[in-house]
């Protein structure tokens, strides 16, 4: 359970660092830098730390986790660029009802939501997006869609991994795994988008921020993945409830993000339906 706390501060330091960074360097590039370096790292600690590497069918179940992850990451960036991080905390709470209800329908997980929690916690969203309708937090219907993409794929992504996690698969290896699809993908898109972006003077310009955001989320990964071997995706959840919490909070304390009282009362009735369910399935 502290693995997937620390991965908490982490992934929401995280998502300042990119909020930061992505309003000075292009996506793509930032993206695909960040994820050459990670991947380097996670290939030296897979060397030093993994005894053997997984079957070609275990290789694949890894890699549609990651190509998961990465459509999840994509979404997220594309949202936060241009709108408030706050909408990211609140949609990442979604993910505890798909996450939930997967585990309930199709991986005979015994325990019983607390209903008045699912209401709540819905409620609070629903009244979040009633105060923010008319002040300039407001989203198109796409950006919502792209939201909710986003919470699927990362609750998925999340669910396929536990699932290689219960083998003898090692978290090192789904984090270099994960690392390599992103650095993939997101250079294709670079090259073919941005081919201007990939010149040896962005790299050197840009090398130390990107570094500190590498060394960030390859910890937060590491322990994120150690926390789920451990438990299992919906106390993943759970946890991660703190999440949007932790990354609203940065938000105010770092772009000066106000939280007003309507918004406050939206987020407090979702921690009291995260509580309960908590509580309920603890």
């Amino acid at each position: 359970m502290v693995y997937i706390i620390i991965s908490v501060l982490l992934f929401s330091f995280s998502n300042v660092l990119w909020k930061k960074n992505m309003q000075q360097t292009n996506t793509f590039f930032l993206i695909s830098f960040r994820a050459f370096i990670t991947s380097i790292l996670a290939g030296i600690l897979v060397v030093f730390f993994v005894g053997s590497l997984p079957s070609l069918h275990d290789f694949l179940k890894i890699t549609l986790g990651s190509f998961l992850g990465v459509i999840g990451l994509l979404c997220m960036l594309k949202v936060i660029k241009k709108y408030s991080i706050q909408w990211l905390g609140i949609y990442t709470l979604l993910g505890i009802i798909i996450t939930y209800m997967h585990m309930y329908l199709f991986e005979n997980f015994a325990k019983k939501p607390s209903f008045l929690g699912l209401i709540l916690l819905l409620l609070g969203y629903i009244l979040y997006l009633i105060f923010n309708k008319k002040n300039n937090q407001k989203l198109a219907l796409k950006t919502h869609a792209l939201l909710l993409l986003m919470v699927f794929c990362f609750s998925y992504s999340s669910i396929v991994h536990w699932k290689n996690l219960t083998t003898s698969i090692s978290p090192i290896i789904i984090v270099a795994n994960q690392e390599v699809i992103v650095f993939f993908v997101s250079s294709v898109l670079l090259y073919y988008k941005y081919p201007n972006e990939i010149k040896l003077e962005n790299y050197t310009t840009n090398f130390k921020k990107i570094a500190i955001m590498s060394a960030v989320i390859i910890i937060a990964l590491y322990f994120n993945f150690k926390g789920i071997k451990v438990t299992d995706p919906l106390i993943n959840g759970l946890l991660f409830l703190a999440s949007p919490l932790t990354t609203i909070a940065f938000a105010a304390l770092f772009f000066k993000e106000k939280i007003n009282s309507k918004n406050i009362i939206a987020i407090f009735l979702i921690c009291i339906g995260a509580l309960l369910i908590h509580l309920k399935t603890a």
